[in-house]
């Protein structure tokens, strides 16, 4: 059996291939793969083991490339079934994402395969696994930086493909027919033409295919769960408190006092928040969010309204502790999961972004801390108690990333609605939500009769809540630039009667106040927009300046709901809510901010133009299919095609005689002819005498065409 198997790996051999251009070409192709790989994996270890051994490897398979290396392939087997059982079991360890131990897998089988190169087949099944290791990174990779790269690798796979050509099918532009004991030669100049002018056709199709490609929800791969094999060795800041580096004290004693803050610090990120803090955050990018829904990003949770401001849930925050990701949540029994991963772009405080309903979260740390929704002990067994707000143990440094798989309800607003409208009755809320109907004596008598006003004869919570928020939305104004309130007053009684004007945190407080004046249990919630989403990347960008405050306001059998009173604003902003464009080309001119009407015409047009662009090729293939000659290729077609562009070409019907002939100008096309009369209609291949005078014959056209 043992001998059966060797004389397999020893039979059926290809003749070897010679061209050092190519190889070098591959080789060079299949590094630049490894190493953007390797990157992309943040260095493993190994890294220095895989780029010096696969050069080594390929230069060693270019010596031995004619001999039957039996010993290299049995080597190679044994060690490739070793892979695989390694990879299986690393894939236990990661089933997460099982995009990392893929990698893995795919840079070690280039990296051993390299060993045993000796023919073009086994060089073309390197570089398309140089290919996939190429889109492999593409997938992993979240920054801008990389798209210079794979242009550079579009460029690089060019170049091979065009000397894949050129070594397969040489022609006397190549220098292929050469006189014997010539080497064979590449014109560097052909190969620079030849990429030059198929590169950006290549491009421009590739463009094409993707602004026209659908955007429809369903035809979104599902993310996987990213936790990143890297060793964090970030001071520990925090016992469970939640910390921001960008802020001083004073916001949590200021008491209503004005405040001036500016910058990508945002107050609301803090154990306490001032409603008398004003300032201006920037645009600058502070994470990116890989996900296939849009959704708000929950940070910290407050409970207590001062008058002047929020603090937070009184109760202790828990410590969370595992040996390996992920964290586990209680769970809501709910089916539909979605994957969120975040991306750290700047240094943020120690708070952990998440949507609603965390389930899993796979985080850079071995514990972490979180304070729950309802206090532990008072609240039923069978009621959820989710997080209310995660806190790591260290800053959010910039290169962090970690991330969540939340649960989302089958009941949206539109079908809870339909359910409490159907007749359904609501309890009282219960003493573990009395938490969340605490008001200050602060609190005015009119406040509480306006919102009493509002949810007049609205007979459940949702209603009710709908009416307070939709009353916020029409009758106030949203302004980023109001100016300080009274530092005596009530925040909610002076926005609502005397100022008018506020912004998210305004809005939000009057939300919340109001809901517990009608017996409504509400939070107070600071995080992030969903961002702007890139439709090229694929990442919803979170800039600064998307920083924001709403409202959770809690319903039997649901759990906390957001409700979102800034007026332009969705007013129930649940996960995968808002509507999307259906094709990338509207989602890309979204991003660019592109006027309304443009968007509307532009795309249609683009299409039009698209749509004629394909029929006119068409139809110049059919009517070129018709009138093509029927002629059997042979090596003399290079020599004919390149005589009909130096003088005129033939008339249909018209033999290579008669062409000659009419062509008496050009006394050197009798060369032509006579060969083309000696070996075409013969059947015979051409000579290297041939292939002689053919040359000389091109080259006297080429001096009298000059």
């Amino acid at each position: 059996m043992f001998k059966r198997w060797i004389e397999f790996l020893a039979k059926n051999r290809s003749a070897p291939e010679d061209s050092v251009t190519y190889r070098v070409s591959m080789t060079v192709l299949v590094m630049f793969a490894l190493t953007l790989t390797l990157q992309q994996l943040e260095w493993p270890s190994y890294w220095p083991a895989v780029l010096l051994i696969t050069p080594a490897a390929s230069l060693l398979s270019y010596h031995r490339r004619k001999e039957s290396n039996v010993g290299i392939k049995i080597f190679l087997s044994f060690a490739m079934v070793g892979l695989l059982l390694w990879f299986f079991t690393r894939l236990a360890s990661t089933l997460y994402d099982p995009r990392l131990p893929l990698a893995e897998l795919l840079i070690w089988l280039q990296t051993l395969h390299s060993f045993d190169l000796p023919a073009k087949k086994d060089l073309r099944y390197t570089g398309l696994v140089a290919l996939i290791l190429m889109a492999i990174a593409c997938v992993l990779t979240y920054s801008s930086y990389f798209a210079p790269l794979l242009l550079l690798f579009c460029v690089l796979f060019l170049g091979v493909l065009v000397l894949d050509y050129w070594s397969d099918n040489r022609t006397p532009e190549t220098k292929v027919h050469v006189r014997p004991k010539e080497s064979l030669g590449l014109k560097p100049g052909w190969l620079l033409k030849t990429v030059g002018r198929y590169l950006p056709l290549a491009l421009a199709g590739a463009a094409a295919i993707f602004i026209f490609m659908p955007r429809y929800q369903g035809l979104k791969l599902r993310s996987l769960p990213v936790s990143w094999d890297i060793q964090f060795s970030l001071d520990r800041i925090s016992g469970g408190e939640i910390e921001n580096q960008f802020l001083n004290q004073e916001g949590r004693t200021a008491g209503g006092k004005p405040q001036r803050i500016d910058g990508d610090s945002y107050f609301g990120f803090d154990s306490e928040v001032n409603l008398n803090a004003r300032g201006q955050l920037s645009d600058r990018i502070v994470m990116k969010v890989r996900t296939s829904n849009w959704q708000y990003h929950r940070g910290v949770t407050f409970s207590q309204y001062t008058g002047y401001g929020w603090k937070g849930i009184p109760w202790e925050p828990t410590i969370k502790t595992v040996n390996d990701p992920p964290f586990y949540f209680p769970s809501v029994n709910w089916r539909n999961e979605r994957v969120t991963i975040y991306y750290a772009e700047t240094d943020l405080p120690n708070i952990i972004f998440t949507p609603s309903n965390p389930r899993r979260l796979y985080f850079p740390s071995n514990e972490i801390y979180y304070v729950s929704s309802f206090e532990q002990g008072v609240a039923p067994a069978e009621v959820l108690n989710n997080p209310a707000v995660l806190i790591s143990p260290f800053f959010m440094e910039e290169g962090v990333v970690y991330s969540v798989l939340n649960q989302i309800s089958d009941q949206n607003p539109g079908t809870l609605k339909q359910r409490l409208l159907s007749g359904e009755s609501e309890k009282p809320a219960a003493d573990y939500l009395q938490p969340f109907l605490q008001l200050p004596p602060t609190v005015t008598e009119r406040t509480r009769e306006k919102a009493r006003k509002i949810v007049e004869g609205k007979t459940s919570r949702w209603t009710q809540a709908a009416a307070l928020t939709s009353h916020l939305q029409q009758n106030y104004t949203y302004d980023i630039e109001v100016g300080f309130y009274p530092e005596q007053a009530d925040t909610v009684d002076y926005f609502l009667f005397e100022e008018k004007v506020g912004y998210c945190e305004q809005f939000a407080s009057a939300l919340c106040v109001m809901a517990r004046s009608v017996g409504i249990p509400a939070r107070y919630v600071t995080g992030y927009l969903p961002g702007t989403f890139n439709p090229v990347s694929g990442f919803y960008e979170i800039k600064a300046s998307d920083a924001h405050a709403w409202v959770e306001i809690y319903f039997e059998d649901y759990g906390w709901m957001i409700f979102d009173p800034v007026p332009g604003e969705n007013a129930t902003p649940q996960v995968g809510s808002e509507k999307q464009n259906q094709w990338l080309l509207e989602a890309l001119l979204e991003y660019l901010n592109v006027p309304d009407q443009v968007r509307r015409v532009l795309p249609n047009l683009l299409r039009l133009f698209l749509g004629l662009s394909v029929a006119s090729l068409l139809f110049a293939l059919i009517r070129g299919s018709r009138r093509k000659k029927q002629e059997p290729s042979s090596d003399l077609a290079p020599y004919l095609t390149q005589a009909e562009k130096l003088t005129q070409p033939r008339e249909p019907g018209e033999t290579v005689k008669q062409w000659a002939a009419r062509l008496s100008e050009f006394p050197s096309l009798q060369t032509l002819a006579t060969i083309y009369e000696e070996k075409y209609y013969r059947g015979q291949p051409l000579e290297s005498e041939d292939h002689t005078q053919l040359e000389e014959m091109l080259a006297q056209l080429k001096q009298k065409k000059n």
